[in-house]
């Protein structure tokens, strides 16, 4: 069989579609510059049983020739390898890993062109690009998003510049940047209770190529999906509130978005279902369950110690007390908004227990308004 990266516990049974999307091959994602230009970093999955073969690999910069050291930053579910400050002429790099020569173009690191940038940015597979029009849109007029970063995880139903032309049509965008990113995104894993999300290598990864490679100076970076619309109280900005915390770290409650039913007991999704659903539990402690997220100031010097990694609900490794939390800021989670991987029908028998949410009434009619008046920030 090779050499394969196991699953933790490897003896513990799993299903068959858990096995069939654990990426026990993909060795490395990306290769680029860390914004220093000096070092070289490379972005992968987590070594897991392959730590002992890192310890012995060898990286060398080409065409130099020249030898270069490296550290490991592990976490659960991706890595970073640093390596020493490599010649200003390298182009790529020649790994030796287990017997095998990999060469590998390094790439450029793009963090100076977004600086002071409003990052949003996502992993998306065959969303609908209505959808991702108006999850783009919402956040260009209500936050002052500029910058939109999108992984897409292997769509087969358009292409990545179909992507890129959907976006490139939201007003208020200046860049736009879609990445093939076609690698197994991994699945829950029953057989584990402690991060049971852990092995969802691709999605992990990319945020961290977000952070060290697209966007490491920018003024903000949100993380929402497309079935997720942030708010933020007073009418404000998101990347200016996160400017005022203490440690650049604020922190986004979700609340669910219920599927409209109707009277056939059918949720109604289609390409307006942000603008078509409203519905939230009017018990509070369900309606506000979903999992958090977060919006980051990544000029803050935390920030910059590579064993820092963004995960969708958290960041590993920072530092005691850099979370923030207010009043008003959070997000809607819309179940409906979907292409069949998430239960989307988990109150349809409740219809009584659900009302229309008022604040995202009145968002969309700031949303109106924004689209008339054009958005006013606090940096103007």
């Amino acid at each position: 069989m090779g050499i394969r990266r196991q699953m933790r516990h490897p003896a513990r049974e799993r299903p068959a579609a858990f096995s069939a999307a654990f990426d026990a091959l993909q060795l490395i994602y990306d290769v680029f510059w860390h914004e220093d230009h000096k070092r070289i970093v490379i972005a992968g999955p987590p070594s897991l049983n392959l730590a002992r073969l890192w310890k012995k690999a060898r990286i060398t910069a080409l065409p130099s020739g020249e030898r270069l050291g490296f550290q490991s930053h592990k976490s659960l579910s991706t890595m970073l390898v640093e390596t020493t400050p490599a010649p200003e002429n390298t182009d790529r790099i020649a790994l030796e890993f287990a017997g095998r020569v990999f060469e590998l173009a390094v790439q450029p690191n793009f963090v100076e062109k977004t600086a002071g940038s409003r990052v949003l940015f996502t992993m998306s597979k065959n969303n609908d690009l209505d959808w991702i029009r108006y999850w783009a849109d919402w956040h260009v007029r209500l936050h002052g998003t500029d910058t939109v970063f999108l992984f897409d995880n292997g769509s087969d139903r358009y292409d990545v510049g179909e992507i890129e032309a959907a976006l490139g049509a939201v007003d208020g965008l200046k860049t736009v940047g879609v990445i093939d990113f076609p690698y197994l995104f991994g699945a829950f894993d029953p057989a584990v209770k402690v991060n049971p999300y852990w092995a969802h290598f691709a999605q992990i990864s990319s945020m961290s190529i977000v952070l060290r490679r697209l966007a490491g100076q920018a003024r903000g970076l949100l993380n929402c999906d497309i079935d997720e619309l942030a708010n933020a109280p007073g009418g404000r900005s998101l990347y200016d509130i996160v400017a005022e915390t203490r440690a650049g770290l604020l922190i986004l409650p979700g609340r669910w978005v219920e599927p409209d039913t109707g009277s056939s007991g059918q949720t109604s999704a289609s390409s307006d279902a942000h603008e078509r659903f409203s519905l939230v539990d009017r018990d509070k402690n369900l309606s506000d369950s979903s999992p958090v997220k977060w919006i980051l100031d990544p000029r803050r010097s935390w920030t910059k110690s590579l064993a820092v990694h963004p995960y969708w609900h958290w960041i590993h490794k920072r530092p005691p007390f850099t979370k923030t939390f207010l009043k008003g800021a959070f997000f809607w989670h819309f179940r409906g908004i979907n292409t069949g991987w998430k239960d989307e029908s988990r109150l349809s028998s409740r219809t009584n227990d659900l009302a229309v949410d008022d604040e995202l009434v009145r968002a969309r009619t700031r949303l109106d308004d924004a689209s008339i008046r054009g958005l006013k920030t606090d940096a103007g």
